[in-house]
């Protein structure tokens, strides 16, 4: 029995260890502050009118690409997927912002995006809401202005149907 409580001792300091070895090498991995998956109403409709975000459609969004790369941007695009799916493909000229990572794209965007009249968030569409959550934290944690916010809600699902170019790796 001394056995086996010192093995469950050893145990327990080894992963206590290496808790603290990944809390010391990724000191932003979790957040216990943030709340990564609030609720809001499932109706995208009212979550859109609640907060008075704009809706832009695939064609508009297109229409916009050849300007998106402007030293001083009239039109931003977030997307608001991970990195990894922001490697895989995205929309030319789209700035990643990982809504759950959202701290370490946005901090060097912030002046930009306050300033831009037309700021389109995308995630991968369908049921994907991470588009809104990321435009209610712009609004509310960011201050940016909520009529400058349009959210695309095919996002890069409905992209990808029309057959639009899209960017792979890192380059916008």
């Amino acid at each position: 029995m001394n056995r086996t409580l010192i093995e469950a001792a050893f145990f327990a300091s080894a992963c206590c260890a290496l808790a603290l070895v990944n809390v010391l090498l990724n000191p932003t991995a979790l957040d216990l502050g943030t709340n990564y998956a609030p609720r809001i109403n499932t109706d995208r409709e009212s979550i859109l009118a609640e907060h008075e975000f704009h809706k832009i459609d695939g064609d508009e969004l297109s229409s916009y690409i050849e300007i998106l790369f402007d030293e001083h941007p009239y039109v931003m695009v977030l997307d608001a997927r991970s990195s990894a799916d922001y490697e895989i493909a995205h929309i030319p000229g789209a700035h990643l912002a990982d809504h759950y990572h959202q701290q370490q794209y946005l901090e060097p965007l912030i002046a930009t995006l306050q300033d831009s009249p037309i700021v389109v968030v995308y995630c991968k569409g369908g049921d994907c809401e991470d588009s809104i959550f990321l435009a209610r934290d712009l609004a509310y944690k960011y201050d940016v202005a909520i009529d400058s916010l349009y959210i695309y809600e095919g996002g890069m699902n409905d992209w990808q149907q029309r057959n639009l170019a899209t960017t792979s790796g890192e380059q916008r």
